[in-house]
């Protein structure tokens, strides 16, 4: 498992420095061009949050079908780990949003809190409050026919679940054709997205796991890894790919998270002691990070331009390493003090002994 983890650090360390590279870009500091990148990173670290997610879920779940108190139990530990610390969120968000002069209504604060996409004026895609939890909002969804599934027996229920995705694929492509591929703005075509076949790779990999008596057994998993994930950048940027991402490149990056959360999987995979400890803490720690980071990189950018090494050519280079070890130390230290004993205290008051294990967007 702590591959796993070390996995989820490094998508979440891929959604930061997204996000990261993105403010010296807009200060003319570095070309327009690296944006490409800047998205090809984040894009990835999605794809291996929603495989992950798929992944877990089927373990946890595997042998509950055809139970109304199972279903009830995986929503209600869902909504504990999940809801709490991303409402709480939304609340700087807002906050932030407001003091830019931008826009907030009702509406939007409604939709946002409770998961259903939409497209605020002028924006090219639906984005909640909380920008980054447009990935939530698939989550949630994924969630919820879960929980549908687990009440039908396993017969009917896991093909169900493996299904439905692609067959509301299919049907959407008679509506809103996937070439070319716009991203989407308004709730049917956002839940028809074919990013959802990330939650069903994710699917596959588990059961195939869950029936195997030997399992593969990768000696060096995360730097497979990185090797893996670090070639579908690569393949992308040299072959100039965009955005919105075709579906031909989101395919690439779909097989990219999938080998990657496979590889994680070793039963015998080396750990690193010291370093192994960072990085399983940096998993431990995504769900914060990933919510809380753009928060914390206003803050950093607003120092660092502030500072002489801003100045120096390899000043952009700098500031993401910096954002990188500055927004996972600030990720886990609200891990530690507010999603941990948050997470543990709510499921005490709702019977769950232990907290589920953590899987972000």
């Amino acid at each position: 498992m702590v591959h796993l983890q070390t996995l989820r650090g490094l998508a979440a360390s891929a959604v930061v420095a997204t996000h990261a590279v993105e403010y010296p870009i807009r200060r003319g500091l570095l070309p327009e061009e690296f944006y490409r990148l800047a998205w090809a990173l984040g894009w990835l670290g999605v794809a291996v949050f929603f495989v992950i997610s798929g992944l877990i879920m089927i373990h946890s779940a595997d042998r509950e079908f055809g139970s109304a108190e199972a279903a009830r139990r995986f929503a209600l530990r869902r909504v504990v780990r999940v809801v709490p610390l991303y409402w709480l969120a939304t609340i700087p968000f807002a906050v932030a949003q407001v003091a830019r002069g931008e826009a907030l209504t009702a509406d939007m604060v409604v939709r946002s809190l409770l998961f259903i996409p939409y497209a605020g004026t002028g924006m090219e895609a639906a984005r909640p409050i909380v920008g980054q939890g447009w990935t939530l909002n698939y989550e949630m969804l994924f969630y919820v026919l879960f929980t549908a599934t687990l009440l039908l027996p396993r017969r009917i229920g896991l093909p169900v679940l493996l299904g439905f995705f692609p067959l509301v694929i299919a049907l959407r492509s008679l509506v809103w054709p996937l070439v070319p591929y716009r991203d989407p703005t308004s709730p049917l075509p956002f839940w028809s997205d074919p990013i959802t076949l990330l939650f069903v790779i994710g699917l596959v990999i588990g059961l195939v796991q869950l029936r195997r008596t030997q399992w593969h057994q990768v000696r060096h998993p995360v730097a497979g890894t990185v090797a893996v994930l670090g070639a579908a950048i690569a393949i992308f940027l040299a072959a100039g790919g965009g955005f919105p991402m075709p579906v031909w490149w989101q395919a690439l990056f779909a097989v990219a998270g999938g080998l990657s959360a496979w590889l994680c999987t070793s039963h015998a995979g080396h750990r690193y002691p010291r370093a192994g400890l960072v990085a399983e803490a940096a998993g431990d720690a995504s769900y914060s990070t990933y919510l809380f980071h753009p928060l914390m990189l206003m803050v950093l950018y607003a120092v660092w331009e502030r500072t002489p090494l801003a100045a120096m050519r390899a000043g952009p280079a700098l500031f993401v390493a910096l954002a990188l070890v500055a927004c996972n130390v600030g990720g886990w230290l609200i891990f530690r003090w507010l999603e941990r004993p948050l997470t543990r205290r709510l499921a005490a008051l709702t019977g769950r002994k232990r907290p589920p294990l953590p899987v972000v967007a």
